[in-house]
């Protein structure tokens, strides 16, 4: 009876997930136009910080509750599936080719990356690690605003002062999201302890892909309103700030020794993809590349998620 309960909880706090993203993502356009500035630069920012929101949450709180090993299944899963799932359905989706963006955001993404793969050498998040994950952090925020002037803003034709009315619902449209996903990560992880499963294939799978329902969300909406730049933007900033906000947590306040498998299983597909992710969204803003290549790569990176899930879950 509890499972079935949970369960309906879980599709209530979906769907206010879905509307809630459909407010966040248009009214963020809104106040881009407003502003001045590129979707791509809301994409790294307001929707990113916003989007990782839980993963955020997770972190502090699995200090709180000694379950690290939940937060960093979390931060390496929901890395994997914003690329893999997120990305791959934003591909598949496509009906157009997306709006010209700046990449020159994409070395701090492979710097974080980079970051990330050393701390986990030793299974071990030091302090020190946790600072330069931080610079990092500042390095990210320089590159946004350097890089904003240069960003191709199309669809800017004119002004728009309801200023007060688009922050007003990001602020819900944000409230919204992570409120709908904190109970979606709620419910899912009750079922998943009922069945049993170990903390850190939750963190991997469950946590993962709860904590990216709002980027998976926005995603959509982003689709649906012809929002590429802001798509790219936001898996970017989101992965980003997932790494190095999340994980210094960690390292600040645990000492911690990890699964050793989230080096060698996990992270090492998360490098793959995330090289990947990084050649497909440069190969998009050449003209040579026709959107079937597109829909190829997004059923490729979907294919490959399922096919992790399922070793996972000890299906294959």
């Amino acid at each position: 009876m509890d499972l079935f309960l949970h369960l309906f909880y879980f599709l209530i706090s979906l769907v206010i997930l879905i509307f809630s993203a459909e407010k966040f993502v248009s009214s963020s356009s809104s106040l881009a136009k407003g502003l001045g500035v590129s979707e791509m630069t809301i994409g790294l920012t307001i929707i990113a910080l916003g989007t990782s929101a839980p993963e955020i949450f997770v972190g502090i709180s699995s200090i709180i509750n000694a379950s690290e090993s939940i937060a960093m299944g979390t931060v390496v899963g929901s890395n994997i599936s914003n690329i893999a799932l997120i990305f791959g359905v934003a591909c598949l989706g496509a009906i157009s080719k997306p709006a010209q963006a700046n990449l020159n955001q994409a070395w701090p993404f492979l710097l974080s990356l980079l970051m990330l793969g050393i701390s986990l050498l030793d299974l071990r998040i030091s302090v020190v690690e946790s600072i330069v994950m931080l610079i990092i952090l500042i390095n990210f925020i320089y590159f946004i605003f350097k890089f904003n002037s240069d960003d191709v803003i199309d669809e800017i034709a004119e002004k728009d002062d309801s200023y007060g009315k688009a922050v007003l619902f990001i602020f819900l449209g944000l409230l919204g999201l992570i409120v709908g996903s904190y109970y979606c990560v709620l419910n899912a992880e009750i079922v998943a302890k009922i069945i049993g499963v170990p903390d850190l294939i939750i963190g991997l799978t469950i946590m993962a892909i709860g904590t990216s329902l709002p980027e998976l969300a926005a995603t959509i909406a982003a689709l649906i309103q012809r929002k590429g730049a802001m798509v790219v933007g936001n898996i970017l900033g989101s992965n980003i700030l997932n790494i190095v906000l999340v994980v210094p947590i960690i390292g600040f306040f645990s000492n911690i020794e990890l699964d050793s498998a989230i080096l060698s299983r996990d992270f090492f597909l998360l490098v793959m993809l995330s090289l990947l992710f990084v050649i497909t969204a440069i190969l998009n803003q050449k003209k040579f590349f026709p959107i079937i290549a597109t829909r190829v790569f997004g059923f490729v990176f979907i294919s490959v998620y399922v096919l992790y899930v399922l070793r996972l879950s000890g299906l294959i």
